[in-house]
């Protein structure tokens, strides 16, 4: 008897084994090592983007067609390096939400000197990025510096976690849609300057820094030129994905006036392999 009782035992481990090994392996969220984007099906992409990351989930090093850029973490700020060893930006974080952004230059009269030539500050309402303020400085040939008071050139109007309308000051303003299409957090799509597709920062790993990123994915768009042209223009997204992973993305531009459309196809890669 006791015997009998021990080999139904090893039975329903061996049952409960093979169920646990049939179950699907989900890969977990990995981040985004890079990105491509082609205009117009070209067979070439117009820029990319190979991030690399350190050993603490930070990014450490991305790769463009303008070069390499090394990041540098002290404290509470982060320095970007080119190719070149020139010192290009710094960020000044609190906890991991940027502050300011420096963008420095090399003063034409000054061999070898740097300074900032750009300094964005960020405003937050809670978590949510609002406002940018701009400051612009310029060397000049007698000597030293000449700097501008703040100007505001970005404002973020949010609605049910979502940015719903983004003006760059004071040229354009671009109105977002949205479906339910949850985003995925290792997908860091962000409403950046106005709607350029080509530019690597709508979907750059260090949008993470600016506070809380978008609920959901923008299905369209709309931007208008403010002021006397008047210029329009319609967007369109949509996207592929696999799992919980955005791997595809195309975004259908149409300006106003013209009959032609152009499409910006990205792809995009995570450090794991599907199996």
């Amino acid at each position: 008897m006791k015997k009998n009782v021990f080999l139904i035992l090893i039975l329903v481990i061996g049952l409960v084994s093979c169920g646990d090994d049939d179950k699907p392996v989900v890969a977990k969220m990995n981040k985004l090592t890079k990105v491509t984007c082609k205009k117009n099906g070209t067979e070439y992409p117009d820029y990319s983007l190979d991030i690399s990351y350190n050993q603490d989930g930070n990014v450490s090093k991305i790769v463009t067609s303008r070069g390499t850029f090394n990041l540098i973490y002290t404290g509470n700020k982060v320095s970007v390096i080119n190719g070149s060893n020139m010192h290009t930006e710094d960020f000044q974080l609190s906890g991991k939400v940027v502050l300011t952004k420096d963008e420095w230059a090399v003063n034409e009269y000054v061999p070898n000197e740097e300074y900032i030539k750009n300094q964005y500050n960020y405003k937050y309402s809670g978590s949510n990025l609002s406002e940018t303020d701009w400051v612009f400085q310029r060397p000049l040939e007698e000597g030293g510096y000449k700097k501008n008071t703040p100007v505001s050139v970005d404002k973020y109007t949010w609605q049910n976690g979502n940015v719903v309308t983004y003006a760059y000051l004071p040229r354009d303003e671009v109105s977002y849609t949205y479906a339910t299409q949850v985003r995925p957090e290792n997908f860091p799509f962000r409403v950046v300057n106005t709607l350029q597709p080509v530019t690597p920062d709508l979907v750059s790993p260090l949008n993470t820094l600016y506070g809380t990123m978008n609920r959901y994915l923008p299905v369209s768009a709309s931007r208008y030129q403010l002021g006397e042209s008047k210029e329009s223009a319609e967007y369109s997204f949509s996207y592929m994905l696999v799992g919980d992973y955005v791997t595809g993305m195309t975004i259908r531009e149409k300006i106003s006036g013209s009959s032609d459309e152009t499409t910006y196809e990205y792809a995009f890669t995570y450090n794991y392999e599907e199996e």
